[in-house]
């Protein structure tokens, strides 16, 4: 065989690997592109509805270098550069590179009607005349749902189409609603596609919720095996796990998902890696295994080239901070350095960088130094402020949220016991309804186990029992809360 024929032949085996692959998940998109750009697009798919984003993007970029015509290859690159279900929105690169793509998307000619709908929906997101992120992301669900409604019998808009409304749904009972809405959807297009990726993927979050957490097994106890090598996927079973408190399932999930993470990565270590790692620092300071746990975050720390992003950033400032509020250790926590990780822009996340500010105000509150606790609540005011000013609305509540607890346990440490228990109960309620985010496995300490502290100081066991006991109803499992209950 000669040289040629040799290259020719390998090109032709890889092709056929990768429709292989994407195929048998079930992500078959027609395409009007050549075969060479439409196995691509199939593959990068596959890699998007994993959330796989970096490595989706070059799938979509082989797609457009075989077949330039291809409007397909540009709308996944545009798609896989804004994350329509991660908190924070893309980065300044991001947006360039998916505002070029859909620029260069609107000179191409669509195929078909599906290829239609979904250019006109990621057009839709990068339009120049939207007021922040959260409008772009309102204007691509609109036209995304226009787009599995004009092609409702296509797996793919389907799915997009829950991805849409699972991003655009509001928080709260709400949101739950929609949420079921949005499940129920996907449970019936599991019936059709049982090994889609992006199926079980969005089941999975559409079911990470208090109410509807059962829902949810089925898909947690498959996802992993559908996409083994994609450290999304691996990690994305433990937000089910989380919910129930089977540490020992998300702990062994959130390792292969770091080790993923980690063999994927390139030049910079992708966020991947340490969303799984403060997953995991949560769930084995819940089996009170501290000494793993302070490793996982020392190496975590050692490492200085990590992807700038808002997970990135919420796992660097939260995982470290974890160590001394689940274990009590209150001067330790008040005496954390204010310096975070060299590797992230804080200013760019306020509200990542609060978790060590709230740290601090109960670490001090509660180790004496009611100065060091007033500082740290004006330091999260103005944090508060610049994510009002962001329109981080969710954050913003949070924050909220964690000036009352610090403010609470300063007005204990003053005497003032009744209005501590006000200023702590409003901070549970507050925080009970906005509820958790999926990025974080669990918020640094519950306001309402906070509560139970606060009343367990002031000798009331029943009343710190039912804060314990409702602590427990949303977070099943928290050994702190346990404990406090023997």
């Amino acid at each position: 065989m000669t040289g040629t024929m040799m290259r020719v032949s390998t090109a032709v085996v890889a092709l056929f690997s990768l429709s292989l692959a994407a195929h048998a998940h079930g992500v078959d998109l027609p395409t009007s592109c050549n075969p060479q750009a439409d196995v691509a697009v199939d593959e990068g798919l596959t890699l998007m509805h994993n959330m796989m984003y970096i490595q989706a993007e070059g799938l979509f970029n082989q797609a457009a270098a075989a077949d330039p015509e291809c409007a397909m290859a540009q709308w996944g690159i545009a798609m896989a550069n804004f994350h329509p279900l991660w908190p924070g929105g893309p980065t300044p690169e991001e947006t360039a590179r998916g505002l070029a793509a859909a620029e260069e998307l609107a000179n191409l000619a669509a195929g078909n009607d599906l290829e239609r709908g979904l250019k006109e929906a990621v057009l839709a997101f990068y339009a120049p005349d939207h007021d922040g992120y959260r409008a772009r992301i309102f204007a691509w669900a609109a036209a995304q749902n226009d787009a599995y409604e004009a092609n409702p019998d296509n797996i793919d808009a389907a799915a997009l189409a829950a991805l849409a409304m699972l991003a655009s749904a509001p928080r709260g009972e709400e949101g739950v609603a929609i949420n079921a809405a949005t499940g129920d959807l996907l449970d019936r297009l599991h019936e059709k596609a049982p090994h889609h990726p992006g199926v079980i993927h969005y089941a999975i979050h559409a079911y990470d919720n208090p109410p509807l957490k059962d829902r949810g097994a089925p898909y947690a106890v498959k996802y992993d095996k559908s996409a083994p090598n994609a450290a999304h996927a691996l990690h994305m079973p433990s937000h089910i796990f989380t919910r129930t408190g089977d540490w020992a399932a998300s702990i062994d999930l959130n390792r292969r998902s770091a080790e993923a993470a980690l063999e994927s990565s390139g030049d910079v270590i992708q966020t991947h890696y340490v969303h799984a790692i403060d997953y995991m620092v949560y769930g084995l300071l819940q089996l009170g295994e501290a000494e793993q746990a302070q490793a996982l975050v020392d190496d975590m720390l050692a490492v200085d080239n990590h992807q700038v992003s808002f997970g990135g950033a919420y796992a660097l400032a939260a995982s470290p901070v974890r160590m001394f509020m689940e274990q009590e250790k209150w001067a330790q926590a008040a005496a954390l350095s204010p310096e975070l990780h060299s590797a992230i822009p804080w200013k760019n996340f306020p509200q990542t960088e609060a978790m060590l500010w709230f740290a601090k105000g109960i670490g001090a509150a509660r180790s004496g130094d009611l100065e060091g606790a007033r500082a740290a609540a004006e330091k999260l005011g103005a944090l508060h402020d610049a994510m009002v000013a962001r329109d981080q609305g969710y954050w913003a509540k949070l924050t909220e949220a964690q000036i009352l607890s610090v403010e609470a346990w300063i007005e204990f440490g003053h005497g003032n016991d009744e209005l501590a228990i006000t200023m702590q109960a409003k901070a549970a309620d507050l925080e009970d309804a906005i509820g958790k985010s999926p990025v974080t496995p669990g918020h640094i300490l519950p306001a309402r186990e906070l509560l139970g502290d606060l009343y367990r100081e002031m000798e009331e066991p029943e009343k710190a029992a039912e804060a314990y006991r409702r602590t427990l109803e949303l977070s099943p499992n928290r050994a702190r809360s346990l404990a406090a209950l023997k």
